[in-house]
């Protein structure tokens, strides 16, 4: 019974960030419970309004079990008559940074060659708890703090250039996606590096599961600053659209008036994000000084940023990529629409 209760929320789930999708929906799958349970998931959606699915593996070729995992995980998709392609790490990095990067790499150009433009991801209401943690021990703002979107745009570029993420499990327990799981008779891989205490969300989550009632205070906590996250989203979302322009192949001007100091930060470090086509922003305490100095009355004699070249002009801010930043400057102009629709998609 609590399955079939699930049932409809969760396709309505999968409707909302996959509208506007095209060609077939990639998923990301490694074979553990969270993205197994979402291919199921993801099947029952397919088959019930009729898309096409594409599911993806991705082979660090840092463990030779891997393999073998990638090969079960082929079966199970072949028994759902879903296509699946194993993309294999050609220069293997042991570092979980070079890890993520290639992995999002490889999958946003093989979905991409298939025509598609929305991945679907397994990330749970557990994970979102350890990001929680890990970002306030780092110092997060509330903006952080909120978490991961369910909509989001890929992490590298330009390889991730058109590429969403949508995260349809996100508000989900581990647990109950492991009873859907359970009640298909399926078993899932468990990787060994979940128990590996080196790496700090392993530790988050060992925490975790000794306290459910921190759990599932801060997953109470994170609901109400997504809220506020939204609003603050919508405001961007809008300023992007009437305050922000780019200039010529690799320039953005914009009017930060409109906005308020704090989400004059958040809207400073976007800009130089899009014109340099850095996959992570400045940290804050340096955009936040730079954005309180271009909002003051005070001269302003330029200054450097993450790659990134700002001049005040005429009461308009000014970005350029740095002489001599290689990158891909002419992506300046889509980073920007892309951001613009997918502010619009979070509305």
């Amino acid at each position: 019974m609590r399955q079939l209760e699930g049932r409809a929320p969760r396709l309505a789930v999968l409707d909302r960030l996959c509208h506007g999708a095209s060609g077939p929906v990639g998923v990301a799958i490694s074979g553990g419970s969270d993205s197994l349970a979402l291919l199921f998931i993801a099947h029952e959606w397919a088959r019930s309004r009729g898309r096409k699915l594409a599911a993806l593996t991705f082979d660090h070729r840092l463990r030779t079990a891997a393999a073998g995992e990638a090969a079960r995980v082929a079966t199970i998709c072949r028994d759902l008559h879903i296509p699946h392609e194993t993309l294999r790490w050609d220069d293997p990095i042991n570092r979980q940074s070079s890890a993520r990067r290639a992995r999002h790499a490889a999958l946003a150009i093989r979905l991409k060659a298939l025509g598609g433009s929305h991945l679907l991801t397994g990330h749970t209401a557990n994970d979102q708890a350890e990001t929680f943690l890990m970002r306030a021990r780092q110092g997060s703002t509330w903006y952080g703090l909120a978490g991961m979107q369910a909509l989001s745009m890929s992490p590298v570029w330009p390889e991730g250039e058109g590429v969403r993420i949508a995260r349809p499990v996100l508000s989900e327990k581990r647990e109950d996606l492991r009873d859907l799981l359970h009640a298909r008779g399926q078993v899932w891989i468990e990787d060994p590096s979940n128990e590996n205490l080196a790496y700090e969300r392993i530790r988050m989550r060992k925490l975790l599961a000794t306290s459910p009632e921190t759990a599932e205070r801060i997953r109470h906590c994170m609901a109400g600053l997504a809220g506020l996250r939204a609003v603050e989203d919508r405001r961007l979302g809008r300023w992007l659209c009437d305050d922000v322009r780019v200039s010529d192949a690799s320039g953005i001007e914009a009017d930060l008036g409109p906005l308020s100091p704090e989400t004059a930060v958040r809207g400073v470090g976007i800009l130089i994000q899009a014109v340099t086509g850095r996959e992570t922003p400045p940290r804050r305490e340096n955009t936040l000084n730079l954005a309180a100095r271009l909002m003051e009355d005070a001269p302003f004699a330029g200054a450097t940023l993450g790659g990134a070249k700002l001049v005040r002009k005429a009461g308009r801010v000014h970005l350029t990529p740095e002489a001599g930043l290689d990158g891909p400057e002419t992506l300046v102009s889509r980073r920007i629409d892309g951001l613009r629709s997918l502010y619009a998609a979070r509305a």
